[in-house]
């Protein structure tokens, strides 16, 4: 099975490097890029289309399911890493932001409350709950998924392992996380007929 893991278009939180809320819609801007990968989606043939049910994300899915005429299907699975609501409007690389992700790293921040936003380990556990759904579709399929960030980095980090990543790794995932461009697609397979522990790549 193929899999395309496409970052949501272009939002105003984007633009202003804030965290944002769940209903932020694109921007002009994101529309368009939202319309130029779905063109290059489309050469991929995909067979399936499923998409985080955050507006931005639902926005792009709807964008590329025109052109490769198929029905998004959303899933709470890809949504973006929930941030307590106080973080909202807080700039990416603000100290505030920068506290919260050393304390979500170690354990500290995130927990059952809503209003506490994700724990690392409801991530993580939520990673194996999207890889079981993406498990569901036949070897064959082409599944473009439309997400996040975050869950992006984190995902593809994680695809064999539940255990948290290292400093450097986390480091490095982190980095790629903020440098990541809207619509950029992610590439992972997975394979049930491979000999190897993990049937899951990020290269073939």
């Amino acid at each position: 099975m193929k899999i395309y893991l496409v970052r949501h278009g272009q939002t105003g939180g984007n633009v202003a490097h804030r965290h944002q809320a769940e209903h932020t819609p694109l921007t002009p801007l994101g529309q368009e890029q939202a319309q130029h990968v779905a063109e290059i989606v489309r050469l991929y043939q995909p067979t399936h289309l499923l998409t985080s049910n955050l507006v931005r994300a639902v926005e792009t899915a709807r964008v590329i399911g025109s052109v490769c005429n198929l029905i998004p299907e959303t899933s709470p699975h890809f949504i973006e890493l929930r941030r307590p609501k106080y973080m909202y409007g807080h700039y990416h690389k603000s100290f505030r932001s920068l506290w919260f992700y050393a304390r979500w790293y170690f354990g500290f921040a995130g927990g059952e409350a809503e209003e506490a936003g994700e724990s690392y380990k409801s991530l993580r556990e939520r990673f194996r709950q999207a890889q079981a759904q993406l498990n569901t579709y036949p070897k064959d399929a082409r599944v473009v998924v439309v997400s996040h960030t975050v869950f992006i980095g984190l995902f593809t980090a994680h695809l064999c392992h539940q255990r948290p990543l290292n400093p450097f790794h986390a480091a490095r995932v982190f980095y790629k996380i903020f440098t990541m461009p809207n619509t950029h697609i992610t590439p992972i397979y997975f394979d049930d007929e491979s000999e190897e522990t993990c049937q899951w790549y990020t290269e073939r």
